[in-house]
C-alpha cells in the first residue's frame, strides 16, 4: 500500500478579504498525479503558497511524509516547483543545473567534471535521454522539463508541484513528459498540477481537486469530468456560468480590412532584420518564439524599447517615435502583464486608472459620466458589485484587473492593442473575458496583435498566425 505523503486536515487561512481557503482537508499518496481546478480566487493557488512557505496565521494541520508542519517556513525543503521561471539560467549546463553549481566558483573545472559524471549516472538511472554536459539553452522545452524532474528527484522532494503552461511543448511532447513523470515519482512523491493551460492538466493529472470560494467542492478521478460544461457547472456556479456563456457568444462583426493600418519593418531578430504588416480590425498572434525574443518584439511593437535603424508606418505614414508615450499619442497602446497590477496605479482610484490615457482631454461632466460608466462595465464584467468608484485596486481580483486594463483601453478606442501573452493569468473566466474584449476591440477597428499565447486559444481567436522560428 502506497503512503500519506501530503495530509490536510481542517486547514484556514484568511489572507486578504477574497483570497482565503476555508476548512480543507485532503490526502495525496505516492505516486499520485493531482490536478488542482478553480479560478483565481478559488484557493487553490493560495494552498500551492502555502506549500512553498508562504506564511500566514492560520488554523489546522499539514503533515507531510507522515511529520507533522508546526511552522510553515520548514515545509519548502520537502517541496520541488517547476516553473518556466526555473530555466532562465540557459548558459548553465544540466550537470550545472541540477547540483546548482556555477562553473565560475572554487575548483570549478574540475568539480564540474565530476558533476557531469553524478548527472549522466543519474540521468541514466532514471532512463531518460539527455546529456549532462549540454547547456540548457541548446535543450528542447521538453528536454528542459525532463531536467526539471531529474532535480526534484535529486533533491529527494517528496512534493512536487507543477506550475507550468508547457508553452513550446506539443500534446505529444507532454504526454512523453508525462511518461517519465509516472516513473520518477511512483513511490516517492505526490504531485500537483497548478496549470491555467486546460490540455496540461488534462494530459498529466490523474485526479483533480476543485476549489470555490476557498472550498475544496469536488474530489474525483480525471474522467469523471464528463466536458468543460460539466467542470463548469463545480467551478463557476450558475451566475457565472450564464455570464461565461454570454460572453463566449460574443461576435465580432466587423470585417478586415486589408488596408495595412500598423507596419514594422527591419526589426532586428535572430534570423535577421524582419518586416511585420498589420490590417486594420483583424487579430494576428505571432508564435514560436523562444523567451527572450518574445519579449525583444513585443517591446519593438509597442515602443517599450526604441531601435531608431528601425522603420515604423502607421496608416502609411512614416513615425519617427522617441518613446511609448508617442505611440500612445498615435493610439498604439499595449498590456504587458493583463491580470496583474504592473501597469495600474494602485494609490488611486479603479476610476482614474481607467481614465489615464484620456484625463487630459475630456471635461469633467464626462469625467464623471465615464467613472459611473466605468463602475457598470465592472459589474457587468465581473458581477463585483462591492466595488466603488473611490475604491483603490489594491483588493481587486485578477479577473478585475482584466476588465480595468483592457476597459482602460477600449474607452481610448486605439487602433493597435499589443497584448503580452494574454491569458498567462487567466483562469476559465478570465479566458471568455480576454477573448471577448479582443472581438470587441476588432469590432471597433482596432488591430489586435498577441505576442505569445497557447496555440489551444491563439487558433480560437485569431485571424491570422504569425509562426516566427
Amino acid at each position: 500500500m502506497k503512503k500519506d505523503i501530503l495530509r490536510v486536515q481542517n486547514f484556514s487561512m484568511k489572507y486578504s478579504a477574497s483570497l482565503k481557503l476555508v476548512d480543507v482537508s485532503l490526502c495525496l499518496m505516492a505516486g499520485e498525479i493531482v490536478g488542482f481546478l478553480g479560478l483565481d480566487n478559488s484557493g487553490k493557488h493560495l494552498l500551492v503558497d502555502i506549500l512553498c512557505g508562504k506564511e500566514g496565521y492560520f488554523q489546522g494541520y499539514i503533515f507531510v511524509d507522515g511529520k507533522r508542519i508546526v511552522h510553515m517556513e520548514d515545509i519548502h525543503k520537502y517541496v520541488y516547483k517547476i516553473s518556466i521561471s526555473n530555466f532562465l539560467i540557459e548558459n548553465w549546463s544540466v550537470a550545472d543545473y541540477i547540483y546548482l553549481l556555477s562553473e565560475t566558483s572554487a575548483f570549478g573545472v574540475y568539480q564540474r567534471k565530476n558533476l557531469i559524471e553524478r548527472a549522466n549516472l543519474l540521468i541514466k538511472e532514471l532512463g531518460l535521454d539527455l546529456d549532462a554536459s549540454k547547456e540548457l539553452k541548446s535543450l528542447t522545452e521538453l528536454e528542459k522539463r525532463l531536467v526539471d524532474l531529474v532535480k526534484a528527484y535529486s533533491k529527494e522532494a517528496k512534493i512536487l508541484i507543477i506550475e507550468d503552461n508547457f508553452e513550446g511543448c506539443s500534446p505529444d511532447e507532454i504526454s512523453k513528459f508525462k511518461t517519465a513523470l509516472n516513473k520518477i515519482t511512483d513511490d516517492k512523491m505526490a504531485v500537483i498540477i497548478d496549470s491555467y493551460s486546460a490540455q496540461v492538466l488534462r494530459i498529466l493529472s490523474d485526479k483533480y481537486i476543485i476549489f470555490k470560494g476557498g472550498r475544496i467542492v469536488k474530489k474525483c478521478d480525471k474522467d469523471y469530468i464528463r466536458d468543460n460544461n460539466h467542470l463548469e457547472k463545480f467551478l463557476l456556479g450558475s451566475t457565472f456560468t450564464t455570464k461565461k456563456k454570454v460572453l463566449d457568444s460574443y461576435k465580432n462583426e466587423q470585417n478586415t480590412s486589408s488596408d495595412i493600418i500598423y507596419s514594422v519593418r527591419n526589426m532586428i531578430l535572430k534570423k535577421g532584420k524582419t518586416r511585420f504588416d498589420f490590417h486594420r480590425g483583424e487579430v494576428v498572434t505571432i508564435l514560436d518564439l523562444d523567451i527572450y525574443e518574445e519579449k525583444h518584439i513585443f517591446d519593438m511593437l509597442s515602443g517599450r524599447d526604441i531601435d531608431k535603424n528601425m522603420e515604423i508606418y502607421l496608416e502609411q505614414v512614416t513615425c519617427n517615435f522617441n518613446d511609448i508615450t508617442d505611440f500612445v499619442r498615435h493610439k498604439i497602446v499595449s498590456i504587458g502583464n493583463l491580470g496583474g497590477r504592473d501597469e495600474l496605479l494602485l494609490q488611486m482610484s479603479i476610476g482614474d486608472n481607467l481614465l489615464i490615457p484620456s484625463l487630459n482631454k475630456i471635461s469633467s461632466v464626462s469625467y464623471v459620466f465615464s467613472r459611473h460608466k466605468i463602475l457598470k462595465v465592472l459589474e457587468n464584467e465581473v458581477q463585483n458589485n462591492i466595488m466603488e468608484s473611490n475604491e483603490n485596486v489594491r483588493d481587486m481580483t485578477t479577473n478585475d484587473y482584466i476588465v480595468l486594463l483592457l476597459e482602460r483601453w477600449y474607452i481610448y478606442k486605439p487602433k493597435v492593442l499589443i497584448l503580452y501573452e494574454p491569458f498567462f493569468h487567466c483562469d476559465i473566466f478570465g479566458i471568455s473575458l480576454v477573448k471577448s474584449y479582443i472581438k470587441k476591440f476588432a469590432g471597433i477597428g482596432t488591430t489586435v496583435i498577441i505576442v505569445k499565447s497557447r496555440i489551444e486559444y491563439a487558433e480560437d481567436i485569431s485571424d491570422r498566425i504569425i509562426s516566427i522560428r
